[in-house]
This record gives structure tokens, C-alpha cells and sequence, in this order.
């Protein structure tokens, strides 16, 4: 909707009148918007798929499938609300227009506090991550993961449990960092 707007949208620049989506900034949103949207859709159909191999065996998804499922609605919901908030700085008035979508965007909001509040998925991630690393389990190969894992160790070794609420930002990155390599995993081309 927003596109097929600013396609048609006339506005001044150097060589004359274009259209508003060939303005850099706008065109180069659009690009990476597109890419960040098929990377979150390619990731998800690759869960949905093995979610229904289980759901048609009765088999019980395995902590894998949890961890994708949890990433999924997490890198969802903040890939939707960040590329539609990036979008609503540049198409100008259009954005505080009724019947343009932009008006739906609190609807982003309440998805991400609906079915799992991203934030306590991400804590859920981060915790499962740091559960395996005390368990000296494999933790992928990722030297950032690591990095985190050891960091929140020693903070809770010397604080207590409490270093886990005073580390929120190193939880939250070592979330991050675990997403990204979930959704590398599972959808090796997508770029979120």
C-alpha cells in the first residue's frame, strides 16, 4: 500500500519531477525492507514446516523446534514493528493519514506482548543458552555466544542470581546473537 503510494507520488528533485520512491533514502528502505521481510517469512516456513512433520507424527517438537518456534515469533514481531517504523520516517504525511496501515501499527505492539511477550522469550533464550554452557554442552561454535555465556557466568559467580537483572543488556544480546544463529540455521540465506 505504502509502495504503490510513493510509486505514484510526485516530488521535485534536481532533474525534475520522480517518484517519491526514488528518493535514495526511500529506495534503499524498500530494498532492504523486501530482503529483511522474505528472510523472516523463508525462516518461518522452514519451522512451519517441521512443526507439521511433527503435528502429523503426534511427535513432540524437539528443544530445537521450541528454540526456532520462540525466534520465529520473536524476529517476526521486531523485524514487522522496526521495518514499519523506519517506513512511517520516510513517507512523510502519508504515514499520519487514515487507511494507509500506519494506523495498525499498535496492532504490532500487541503482537509482540501476545502469545510469549518477546522480552520473556528472549529471557527464556538466553537462559536455555546458559543453561547448556554450565552443562559444558555444545554451544555452537559462535565465539560471541561464548563470550556472552562466560561474561554472565562470572557476573553470577561473584553477584548471585541478582548479576542476572543488573547483566539485562548481556541477556538480551546473547538473546539476539542466539536468534541470529537460529535463523541461520534454519534459513542460511535470510538477512533480518
Amino acid at each position: 500500500m505504502t509502495q504503490q503510494y510513493s510509486d505514484n507520488k510526485a516530488c521535485w528533485t534536481p532533474g525534475g519531477d520522480a517518484p517519491l520512491s526514488n528518493v535514495p533514502q526511500l529506495r534503499g528502505l524498500y530494498e532492504v525492507a523486501h530482503q529483511r521481510l522474505a528472510g523472516v517469512a523463508n525462516f518461518l516456513l522452514a519451522v512451519e514446516a517441521q512443526l507439521n512433520e511433527c503435528l502429523r507424527k503426534t511427535a513432540i517438537p524437539s528443544l530445537e523446534l521450541v528454540e526456532a518456534i520462540a525466534v520465529g515469533k520473536v524476529k517476526g514481531v521486531e523485524t514487522a514493528i522496526d521495518v514499519c517504523f523506519q517506513l512511517k520516517q520516510e513517507v512523510g504525511s502519508y504515514a499520519l493519514m487514515g487507511d494507509t496501515g500506519f494506523e495498525q501499527m499498535d496492532f504490532l505492539q500487541c503482537c509482540k506482548f501476545a502469545e510469549g511477550d518477546s522480552r520473556i522469550l528472549m529471557q527464556k533464550i538466553a537462559r536455555d543458552r546458559m543453561h547448556a554452557f554450565k552443562k559444558k554442552k555444545s554451544i555452537s561454535g559462535d565465539p560471541k555466544e561464548v563470550e556472552l555465556c562466560g561474561k554472565l557466568a562470572a557476573a553470577m559467580s561473584t553477584r548471585g542470581e541478582g548479576a542476572w537483572d543488573e547483566e539485562w543488556q548481556t541477556v538480551y544480546e546473547l538473546a539476539g546473537v542466539v536468534c541470529d544463529r537460529v535463523v541461520g540455521k534454519w534459513a542460511p540465506s535470510a538477512r533480518l
